[in-house]
């Protein structure tokens, strides 16, 4: 099998460098590696906002403590250093960029969406609540609730899509795959499924922060903290872990193991809810009191609708769930593999 190189001309009398040209590559790549920094940056930001909040309480309203603002800096931290290796891969068209940029995006989206919605339920209580306690005018409540759902907006839907729409197109996966002609980790199995593992992977993650929240977890009636929400925290984490990675490899057995750690996580949430209010979890998460008083009254109002969220959520999950079981046959396995 001859190989073909760049100075080799197609059928129209172009090279494969003109035929897929990857200036737009370039450019949203660069996009991609603003955007990081920018994350990077809001690290210390949150670091030296704490520092002046705790040299002057008198000059602020209620801040979270120290413990609680370490889980937002190692995210930002992380989605800033994640958008900076994707924009180079997508600066040198590197065909695991595109891959990860779609299943990241995705992820982002449907996140950031469902955050949004409680955004949308919880700012407007919260900050009408800082108003009545004088800790802010009410017209400052306003610009706050909506800078806040703005930029949920934007982070969340706006940017997720905008990346989705551009590395979808045929032309740009084309472009990918010419200039980068290897087979690599990524195309070893279908994208959807490449998702649903790095569905499982952030949330093993997830586990880590119920750490910084004194380990609360729901688990069957009851609410555990400290070393037994820790040691259930842990082997959740684990079983997600190796879910992730035999999803990856198309194992059957790990499609059940993600489908059962779904059930008995609803199962778990759904007898535990029945007897605990939302209000008596959060009483024990270690929020600051006023913190805790503002979340109280949202979720007084809109309790109802946050359960049927939730439910909405678990439902849309798990159909998504049983739509991937398609991919786990032995025959498309093995086509896949090969």
């Amino acid at each position: 099998m001859t190989e073909i190189n760049a100075t080799e001309v197609n059928e129209n009398g172009d090279s494969p460098e003109n035929a897929y040209p990857k200036t737009g590559l370039v450019i949203v790549g660069i996009l991609q590696v603003l955007l990081g920094g920018l994350a990077v940056l809001v690290a210390p930001m949150m670091i030296i906002g704490m520092v002046v909040e705790k040299a002057h309480p008198e000059a602020s309203g209620p801040t979270p403590s120290a413990v609680m603002m370490i889980p937002g800096i190692i995210i930002y931290l992380g989605i800033g250093t994640w958008l900076i290796w994707m924009g180079i891969g997508s600066i040198k068209a590197r065909r695991w960029a595109r891959s990860l940029i779609l299943v990241s995006s995705w992820l982002g989206l449907i996140t950031g969406l469902g955050g949004l919605i409680y955004m949308s339920l919880m700012v407007p209580d919260m900050s009408s609540e800082m108003a009545k306690g004088k800790e802010i005018t009410p017209a400052m409540a306003a610009v706050m609730k909506w800078a806040m759902i703005g930029f949920m907006a934007s982070v969340g839907v706006i940017i997720p899509g905008v990346l989705i729409l551009f590395y979808s197109r045929k032309k740009v996966k084309d472009t990918f795959e010419h200039r980068d002609p290897r087979i690599i980790w990524t195309d070893k199995c279908p994208l959807p499924i490449l998702f649903l593992s790095g569905l499982c992977v952030v949330g093993a993650l997830s586990m880590l922060n119920l750490g910084f929240n004194n380990w609360i977890m729901p688990f069957f009636g009851t609410i555990l903290t400290g070393m037994a929400g820790a040691t259930v925290g842990m082997v959740t984490m684990l079983l997600l872990g190796y879910a992730a990675w035999g999803i990856y490899k198309l194992n059957i057995k790990a499609w059940w193991l993600a489908a059962w750690i779904t059930i008995a996580g609803a199962l778990s949430m759904a007898i535990t809810f029945s007897q605990v209010s939302l209000l008596e979890f959060f009483d024990k998460t270690g929020l600051p009191e006023q913190q805790l008083e503002m979340l109280k009254q949202a979720i007084t109002k809109n309790e109802v609708a946050i359960e049927i969220l939730f439910v909405v959520q678990l439902i849309v999950y798990f159909s998504f769930l049983l739509y991937m079981k398609r991919y786990f046959n032995a025959q498309s396995s093995r086509e896949l593999h090969t």
